[in-house]
């Protein structure tokens, strides 16, 4: 048995990102799609991270539909076996879905850095990515997430992961990372839902 290699680092404070693709979201998309897109047209939504985009207000997860719960229930479920492991397979804790959103890009749309803290776990999920990874190379309509210990540009990496959006995609990543998405250079709209998620004690 070789010894310990002693200049072998430790790795310090990794962000999980979880990812999986929804099966069977194919029925729902046209659907899911085409009530976003009346929801922003009949809906000024707000301003939050959106730049030149529409973001919704409360009234559309007040008003959701079958195909919008349908989603709700498969991201919550992916979410709840995700983080299984990380909360002794839920023995003492339960998760609890806290909100969620739609967002649309247009040409030119994009999202500022953000986070979603205070909120426990985040995450999102991708209804159409218009002409998102049209064009190789180009990180048009795409997340990155930044890598908060910037020494390591010192080494030449930035650190940051880009993460290219396809429809029926989840993705879910702690609450306090920061991100943003990449100009979408599209003309067909860039649609998403977004979602929080809190970890609480169990009470039974």
């Amino acid at each position: 048995m070789s010894a310990p290699d002693p200049l072998a680092p430790t790795p310090l404070f990794a962000f999980p990102l979880y990812s999986s693709v929804l099966a069977g979201f194919d029925e729902h998309r046209a659907p899911l799609l085409a009530e976003v897109l009346a929801h922003r047209d009949a809906d000024p939504g707000v301003v939050r991270s959106n730049r030149n985009a529409w973001h919704s207000g409360d009234a559309f997860l007040a008003q959701r539909s079958a195909h919008l719960a349908w989603v709700i229930q498969k991201v919550t479920r992916f979410a709840h076996l995700a983080l299984a492991t990380r909360y002794a397979n839920w023995s003492r804790s339960e998760l609890q879905f806290a909100s969620c959103w739609a967002n649309v890009l247009g040409p030119g749309g994009w999202n500022a850095p953000h986070h979603h803290f205070p909120c426990h776990w985040s995450g999102v999920f991708y209804v159409d990515v218009g002409d998102a990874g049209a064009i190789p190379g180009d990180p048009s309509g795409m997340v990155e997430f930044l890598n908060p210990t910037p020494w390591m540009a010192h080494v030449g990496s930035t650190g940051n992961h880009v993460y290219a959006p396809k429809p029926g995609l989840m993705l879910l990543f702690p609450s306090s990372l920061q991100h943003f998405v990449h100009p979408h250079a599209g003309e067909r709209p860039r649609v998403s839902i977004a979602y929080n998620f809190n970890v609480v004690p169990k009470l039974t």
